[in-house]
């Protein structure tokens, strides 16, 4: 199973695992069928209309993993069927920009090479991308995994929080947190100086968008208050 670490804009170290090659075919051959469907569906119901038949046709063929991708959070129904999705080495979302090299670029890829340069790519390259995504600096990740996460089993459904301490926590959105449990999880795995720094950085941070002071020895525990707090004010308290 390949990994990758890609640094955010928080400087959190968020490990992902990468689609392989079977994975990216498959997702590849669920969207072909969902497009051969929605090919004879139209052609049957629009038999007698050619010109209006082109019009539903052509657009949809051309811009189908483009419009899904850049629309849908890096996915086509191919992708969330097998759950794969696309994203950038950066750290941050992918831009309308990289989806469209890596739509530009599946043309040679995929369509003229019949995959084999797509195949190519994918199997010699370090982080698993073909000629699109080095171009786009994207790649393809597996939603499925032990190491994906969830905010799920932070706290358990018979826990009550009567104290609030951080109100504010709601000024971030799950992304956020998944990145912090990520964060917390990685330093409790691996206990090092370079994840305590890590973590020492995220909770300045985090200290200074909710204006409160922290001792420095409190700081992990700061956080992991922070994260129940956020659970049970976004899912429970409502």
């Amino acid at each position: 199973m390949n990994t990758i670490e890609i640094a955010t804009t928080h400087n959190i170290i968020f490990r992902y695992v990468l689609a392989n090659p079977v994975q990216r075919v498959l997702a590849f051959a669920a969207d072909l069928f969902i497009v051969f469907i929605y090919m004879v569906l139209v052609s049957y119901v629009l038999n007698d209309f050619k010109t209006l038949k082109f019009l539903f046709i052509f657009p949809a063929i051309s811009f189908y993993n483009l419009g899904f991708e850049m629309f849908n959070h890096g996915q086509t129904p191919g992708k969330m069927l097998v759950n794969l999705r696309v994203i950038s080495l950066n750290g941050s979302n992918p831009s309308p920009g990289d989806f469209f090299m890596r739509w530009v670029f599946r043309f040679i890829d995929i369509m003229f090479s019949f995959g084999s340069i797509a195949i190519l790519y994918i199997t010699s390259s370090e982080k698993n991308q073909r000629m699109g995504d080095v171009l786009a600096q994207t790649t393809v990740i597996s939603l499925q995994s032990d190491l994906s996460l969830s905010l799920k089993s932070i706290v358990s459904e018979e826990e009550y929080l009567d104290e609030i301490l951080y109100p504010n926590i709601i000024r971030y959105n799950d992304k956020d947190m998944l990145l912090l449990k990520q964060a917390l999880s990685r330093y409790q795995l691996y206990p090092n100086s370079d994840n305590e720094s890590v973590m020492l950085s995220l909770a300045r941070k985090m200290s200074d968008d909710l204006q409160i002071s922290l001792k420095e020895t409190v700081k992990i525990d700061f956080m992991q208050r922070a994260l129940r707090e956020y659970v049970y004010l976004t899912r429970r308290a409502k």
